[in-house]
């Protein structure tokens, strides 16, 4: 990871019916068939194959980031393809909308991102007030299909082909200001499509032809990992989110289960006049005004209900809450202890 101005505060979300090595305070898990490992600090050395789903332990405040539509400044690799139709197929270009795609997932199904904008140059036209753009291009590409002699002491006749994908994503992180936070590069080498991905391809977002093809799945743990270290640069927000409902003694707010648990604490806050730069045009947010304290008392899928502690004003429909306790630190394993990739 190379940093630029950043501290260094130490894709897929899916339940199991038995998942091994579970800790709930992990960054993430890489996840199989019949296993869940946490990872490490560092993804560095681990295999492509074990990126590809990831569970997120991440619970806190997200950030809005926009992912531009995805350069194409791929290097020039040569092919090594056999000249038939399977490998005509596999070295079909991905598209970059798909690129585009799955590295937005990616980034959302961290649970640390609302990502903004398309693949397309309309939705470059303007980043939310406070977000951050994310630059993404293919630096790397190539697929093939190598044909393999089953045995070459008798007839040679040929064997199962073996279908090889590696990619490489450049992303850069700029803030709001034009300031480059993060700029590195991702790869990934699949030698062999995986099987059976848990849960790949099932939401809209994702292109399931193409995660079923090794550069696809090689554009996925690209992009997991890039999601990763973009985590770990920007560090942990405390739980925030907003009213949705307000009365005498209670307030509904719009954080459900796996965000807050009964006995949280928040802070209602209003927001105040709107500062901004008279010389860049830039917001410079507002002054915020503490309306109340609040613990919460109901959790459901995707609200949850607090009853007032203390108040100095009357919470009303759109105003802020925020954890009282701060920003939970991420954790780590202490190193990497791969399972058998029949367990994947």
């Amino acid at each position: 990871m190379k940093p630029v101005r950043a501290s260094a505060a130490a894709l897929l979300s899916l339940a199991l019916s038995a998942p091994t090595a579970a800790h709930a305070g992990y960054l993430a898990h890489a996840v199989g068939k019949s296993s869940r490992v946490p990872l490490p600090e560092s993804t560095d050395g681990i295999d492509a194959h074990y990126l590809m789903d990831l569970h997120w332990g991440y619970r806190g405040g997200r950030s809005i980031v926009t992912v531009t539509p995805v350069a194409d400044a791929r290097d020039a690799l040569p092919s090594r393809a056999a000249g038939s139709r399977a490998a005509a197929d596999a070295e079909a270009d991905i598209p970059l909308e798909a690129i585009h795609a799955i590295v937005s997932e990616a980034l959302r199904r961290t649970g640390r991102f609302e990502v903004h904008g398309g693949p397309t140059d309309a939705a470059r036209a303007e980043v939310p007030s406070k977000g951050d753009l994310l630059q993404v291009s293919v630096s790397a590409y190539e697929s093939r299909v190598v044909a393999r002699v089953a045995n070459p002491r008798a007839r040679r006749t040929q064997g199962s082909e073996v279908e090889t994908g590696r990619i490489a994503l450049s992303m850069r992180l700029v803030g709001p200001a034009g300031e480059v936070k993060i700029v590195d590069r991702f790869d990934a080498l699949v030698e062999k499509p995986r099987t059976g991905l848990s849960g790949a391809g099932t939401a809209d977002a994702l292109p399931a032809n193409i995660l079923r093809t090794s550069i696809g799945q090689a554009a996925l743990a690209a992009a997991n990992k890039g999601a990763y270290e973009i985590v770990k640069a920007v560090g942990p927000l405390p739980v925030s989110g907003l009213v949705v409902k307000a009365e005498e003694e209670r307030v509904w707010v719009n954080l459900g289960g796996g965000v807050v648990s009964v006995g949280d604490e928040l802070e209602v806050t209003a927001k105040g006049e709107a500062l901004v730069d008279p010389e860049t045009g830039l917001d410079l947010g507002g002054v915020e005004t503490s309306l109340a304290t609040v613990r919460v008392v109901q959790v459901e899928e995707r609200f949850s209900v607090a009853e007032l502690l203390s108040a100095a004003g009357t919470p009303a429909r759109g105003d802020r809450v925020r954890s009282t306790t701060g920003a939970a630190g991420f954790e780590f394993a202490p190193d990497w202890d791969p399972p058998g990739k029949e367990a994947f």
